[in-house]
């Protein structure tokens, strides 16, 4: 059996994937990385798409919504990696988890949008009750 390393992916909501890898390649800032066992430590931003990697002798795909990966190593155990994103989905189709994750991606979207105008709203109306209560004072 071969050297593997712990694989973590995490969102805010959910632990997606918690398994074991024999190797890893992930698109980074200055291209494309692998990672194998006893891979140094290392923390990097991760652009959107897809990382792969081998699980006992086949490929899978995690699709990422951009994110950070942290690689540790620390002696006498196996290397850890840990993915941080805000949406990712995890299969043995790279379409379909691919089809999937553009899923998430337009849910979280919404979600901002929903987010941005009901704090505009909120901001509004402090704005008013703010103008509200300086005219009162002036009065006085």
């Amino acid at each position: 059996m071969t050297d593997q390393m712990q694989l973590e992916v995490l969102t805010p909501d959910v632990k997606v994937l918690n398994t074991t890898a024999d190797a890893l390649r992930i698109l980074l800032p200055d291209g494309w990385w692998g990672v194998l066992p006893g891979h140094s430590p290392m923390i990097s931003y991760i652009h959107s798409g897809m990382v792969y990697y081998q699980h006992d002798e086949k490929i899978r795909y995690i699709a990422i919504y951009q994110g950070t990966i942290e690689v540790q190593k620390t002696p006498h155990q196996p290397t850890k990696v840990r993915i941080l994103t805000a949406a990712a989905e995890e299969g043995d189709n790279a379409e379909a988890v691919q089809a999937a994750l553009a899923q998430q991606a337009d849910k979280l979207a919404k979600l901002a949008e929903e987010a941005n105008l009901e704090f505009d709203r909120i901001r509004i109306s402090l704005e008013k009750s703010l103008q509200g209560s300086n005219i009162t004072e002036m009065n006085y």
